[in-house]
């Protein structure tokens, strides 16, 4: 099946196609509904992924400017992690958001060879200074490796779409890479935020680093992952018989986490920023 023209690469899509080419086919060009659940038990998974979109939205909601008072009074009924997760928040966010310029549930739109490249991030914060902070809230239990995250495509293409597509924030002009600086802050771990510092060199990097992986996309046959160990917790596994039963939830990989998906299947592309050309 040939790539559609303009087809909307995310990072939730770049990932899956390095993780299993034949997921990427399966759920961005045949769009089949998921036949099986990603994690064993599935009512604790459901629990976890429906608390953590609850942080988001209780963070996005404060960052708009909804009274503290007003939002915690919402939460006497809560479960108690989403309660200290919130508490979390308050003590703890990076302190540069105070005098920041808040973007949050942001999501921009660049060019990627023939085909667009998107990015929501949870905050765009634009400093006085000319910083530019992209922020990420996480809520899984794990807190991956430093080396894991530099790695990872999300750390990738957020600062490359703002350095590509950010102009619009920064008085029309484009944003200098060594001015972006992406920031993971996990609810578990409030005190440990990742901060990756962007850099010309990087952006030049990711661009033919995003490229390769977008052509190698374009000419795939998309066969199955070698491994199975990825099949653990693909919810397309009876489509490739890779199973039947899903694996525990303590061994469910960070990336996995609901609140990090973009689902490119579902948006309003009139609501999506775009630089221009």
């Amino acid at each position: 099946m040939p790539l559609p023209q303009s087809f909307p690469f995310s990072q939730s899509s770049l990932h899956d196609f390095e993780t299993c080419p034949r997921r990427f086919k399966l759920r961005y060009l045949d769009r089949l509904r998921w036949p099986a659940v990603e994690a064993e038990p599935i009512v604790e998974a459901e629990r976890l992924a429906r608390l953590g979109q609850d942080f988001h939205r209780l963070v996005q909601q404060h960052l708009i400017g909804l009274e503290v008072e007003t939002l915690t009074a919402y939460l006497t009924s809560a479960e108690d992690e989403l309660r200290t997760w919130w508490q979390r928040y308050l003590a703890h966010r990076p302190e540069a958001l105070v005098t920041a310029t808040l973007h949050p549930e942001l999501t921009l739109s660049a060019p990627l060879r023939d085909y667009r490249l998107l990015a929501r991030f949870d905050l765009l914060a634009v400093l006085p200074d000319g910083q530019f902070l992209i922020i990420d809230w996480k809520t899984s239990r794990q807190k991956p490796q430093r080396e894991h995250l530099a790695r990872r495509v999300q750390t990738r293409v957020y600062p490359y779409v703002l350095a590509q597509a950010g102009a619009a924030f920064n008085q029309g002009q484009p944003i200098d890479p060594a001015a972006i600086k992406m920031i993971y802050w996990y609810a578990q771990f409030p005190n440990e935020p990742e901060q990756f510092d962007y850099s010309l060199q990087l952006f030049q990097r990711d661009e033919q680093f995003l490229s390769r992986l977008v052509e190698q996309i374009k000419n795939s046959d998309f066969p199955l992952v070698e491994s199975h160990q990825p099949c653990h917790h693909c919810v397309y596994r009876s489509y490739c018989n890779r199973g039947d039963s899903a694996g525990p939830l303590t061994e469910l990989p960070p990336e996995a986490e609901p609140d990090a998906t973009l689902d490119v299947l579902a948006l309003d592309w009139e609501q999506i920023a775009e630089i221009q050309f």
